[in-house]
């Protein structure tokens, strides 16, 4: 047994990580040392920082020690956390990646986004961590976060098992006029009446035309991107219609029912955009890489189905997470944040700026949708918030390949992109969307409605 970062625990570490091929394969461009720091934990027995040096360079460990005061001035990375951050960490409780993000690790020194890129590697080196027989200072004082009774997820009152037993609408509950899901259809009425047949494109197929082959490259490979997941999310909605429907949540029905006629007319809209504007682009599969593909022509499908079997809470949420929350919430946000760069940016395509506009909108109701069932469902059942949290990181790792690997087919981006940038806003919309979650566990329904109203 190693004491947890000490000489003999890390240089244990870097044999086991030198043996794992998938950490060579993840890490095989990275070049830069790390210190590692444990801070003092007098509960846990630490009594000082521990710092560990790990001279990491493509794929390999070159050398794994308590780090000098040199190893802090030369080292390009510095990470830090609590003990009881490393160790939930080390029992595989929480992602590192996850981790950085939130906070619960700190990055004293480097740069996250080009962290970010390195994920993969990142669980490769817990993993082999984990491996190393491991004693830590005090296992008394870890006290994981207890976790509360799972309560049962009310469901109204006007469902049975035979039919229905009652019609809200003619009781006296009546429509919640008042609730979040009916002020959602109350703006969708309001703000979602536009049609994409009226969409004057005269000017875009005149910029078009202007543009040379790369900058029509990058814009047709996003809007490829668009179209398929707009249509996908198209197809893959209404088991989450069905679900509500059958658990008699009426005004969430109705919302969801201009939430599908949304996503029809976004799918509409880009494939005007791809036929009168840029037509004989040909297949453009050809731009839906690895990580695109395994979102979307696997996760999200699979995701969505699985409520056509398995209704229960769980199953909601990892559908939600995965529609609301990483398709609209990461990724259509940061495409629409490209969209405004390339065109906006350039006084370009006033048309599919127009329709980029409505999109947004739509698409503001659509997650503000997500967060409440998402907020509804941990307040009901608190540890459903650890699955969501789970669910995300492996999710989240994927929008970062995609984002990186739509930006790596140019030697130099068109239009100025830099992939910094989207990862930044990637990442920012995603922490803003936990935040608003987490701020749902034991608080009462009515609660949550009240905060989210003025997203709505």
């Amino acid at each position: 047994m190693h004491q947890v970062f000490t000489n003999d625990w890390a240089a244990a570490w870097a044999e086991h990580l030198n043996q794992n091929t998938d950490y060579k394969k993840a890490a095989k461009n990275w070049e830069w040392p790390v210190v590692l720091i444990m801070e003092k934990t007098e509960e846990a027995g630490i009594r000082e920082d521990r710092k560990i040096y790990l001279d990491l360079w493509k794929g390999n460990c070159r050398a794994a020690r308590i780090a000098a005061v040199s190893d802090l001035e030369t080292s390009t990375y510095i990470i830090s956390a609590t003990y009881q951050h490393w160790r939930q960490i080390f029992d595989g409780d929480l992602d590192p990646m996850m981790a950085l993000m939130r906070g619960k690790l700190k990055l004293q020194k480097g740069n996250l986004l080009k962290l970010a890129r390195y994920s993969t590697a990142a669980k490769q080196l817990v993993i082999a961590a984990t491996q190393v027989p491991t004693q830590f200072p005090d296992d008394n004082s870890y006290q994981p976060k207890s976790k509360t009774k799972a309560a049962a997820v009310p469901t109204p009152a006007n469902v049975s098992n035979n039919g229905h037993s009652r019609f809200v609408t003619t009781s006296e509950r009546g429509l919640q006029h008042n609730s979040f899901p009916m002020r959602l259809y109350h703006k969708a009425k309001k703000f979602g009446i536009w049609n994409p047949q009226d969409i004057d494109f005269t000017r875009d197929r005149e910029d078009w035309q202007r543009l040379d082959d790369l900058e029509k490259d990058i814009i047709l490979h996003l809007t490829s991107l668009f179209q398929a997941g707009e249509e996908s999310v198209t197809l893959d909605l209404l088991p989450l219609i069905m679900v509500i429907a059958k658990e008699g949540r009426l005004e969430e029905e109705m919302y969801l029912t201009t939430f599908l006629w949304e996503e029809a007319k976004h799918t509409e809209f880009f494939n005007r955009f791809l036929t009168e504007v840029a037509p004989g682009h040909g297949d453009l599969t050809r731009f839906h890489n690895p990580s695109y593909r395994k979102i979307f022509y696997e996760e999200l499908p699979a995701a969505m189905d699985a409520l056509l079997t398995d209704p229960s809470p769980a199953a909601q949420l990892r559908a939600s997470v995965t529609y609301n929350m990483l398709v609209e919430g990461v990724l259509a946000e940061t495409g629409y944040h490209g969209y405004y760069s390339m065109l906006d940016k350039n006084n370009l395509m006033p048309g599919m700026l127009e329709g980029i506009g409505y999109l947004k909108r739509d698409e503001s109701r659509h997650i503000a949708y997500g967060i409440y069932l998402l907020s509804r469902l941990v307040a009901a059942d608190p540890p459903l918030m650890k699955l969501l949290e789970k669910h995300m990181e492996r999710l989240l790792e994927l929008a970062i390949a995609n984002i990186t690997a739509t930006f790596e087919v140019y030697d130099i981006p068109p239009f100025g992109l830099k992939v910094e940038d989207y990862l930044e806003f990637a990442m920012k919309q995603f922490e803003k969307r936990m935040t608003r979650i987490e701020r749902a566990i034991d608080q009462p329904l009515e609660k949550i409605d009240f905060e989210l109203e003025s997203d709505g």
